[in-house]
C-alpha cells in the first residue's frame, strides 16, 4: 500500500472508531436480577418417601409484568418498564423456579414439582397481578393462589403485600421482591400444613 492509501484509510477508519467508542462508552451498560431465595428449612439429601404430590401446573403473570424490564409504578396510574435493570429469567419462570424450590423445603412431607408426575393431592394455579416497585418506596406483590384438591374441590386464596425498601434502588427492590414472595410462600406453606 502506498502513504496515500494508509492515509485515506486512517481518514475513513478513525472518525468511525471514535463513534462505535463514543457509542459503547455512553449507553448505560444493562443489570439483570434474579430472586433470591432463603428458605427456613434445609433441603434433605436423602430419599423420601411420600404419596403428598403438589403439582405447580401454573404461574399466571398479567401482561404489563411479562417484560425482561423490572416495573416500576411511578404514580396512582403510570407504570414504567426498565430498559437497563432486567429480570435475568423471565419473572414466571423464577416465581415457579422459587415456589418449587421452596416450598419442597418448607414442606419436606410433599414432593413439589411444576411437572406432572402423578395424581396431585394439590394443583397450584398462581396469578401474579403485581410484583413491581411503587412511587410509595414499597416493592407491591398482589395476586390470588388457586387450590384444587384431588375431589376437585378449589379454594382461592388473594394476597397483597407492600414491602418497604431498605435504600433506593434496584437492588433493594429486588431484595424487598424477594422478601416479600418468600414471606407469602411461608404463609401459604403454613396453610397447608393445617
Amino acid at each position: 500500500m502506498n502513504k496515500i492509501d494508509k492515509k485515506l484509510l486512517i481518514v475513513i477508519f478513525m472518525p468511525l472508531f471514535a463513534i462505535l467508542v463514543g457509542c459503547s462508552a455512553g449507553s448505560p451498560s444493562k443489570s439483570y436480577f434474579q430472586l433470591t431465595s432463603n428458605p427456613l428449612s434445609p433441603v434433605s439429601k436423602n430419599m423420601k418417601i411420600t404419596n403428598h404430590f403438589i403439582w405447580i401446573e401454573s404461574v399466571d403473570v398479567a401482561s404489563f409484568l411479562n417484560n425482561p424490564g423490572i416495573v416500576l409504578q411511578t404514580d396512582d396510574i403510570k407504570y414504567e418498564t426498565a430498559a437497563n435493570h432486567l429480570w435475568a429469567s423471565t419473572l414466571s419462570q423464577q416465581l415457579e423456579e422459587r415456589l418449587t424450590q421452596d416450598l419442597t423445603a418448607l414442606l419436606p412431607n410433599y414432593v413439589v414439582s411444576s411437572r406432572s408426575i402423578t395424581t396431585p393431592i394439590l394443583t397450584i394455579k398462581l396469578f401474579i397481578d403485581g410484583f413491581h416497585g411503587s412511587y410509595t418506596g414499597d416493592a407491591v406483590i398482589k395476586g390470588r393462589w388457586v387450590v384444587t384438591d384431588s375431589k376437585n374441590n378449589i379454594e382461592t386464596k388473594p394476597f397483597e403485600r407492600h414491602v418497604p425498601l431498605a435504600t433506593n434502588g434496584y437492588d433493594a427492590l429486588v431484595k424487598a421482591l424477594s422478601k416479600g414472595w418468600h414471606d407469602e410462600e411461608l404463609d401459604f406453606a403454613n396453610a397447608i400444613k393445617q
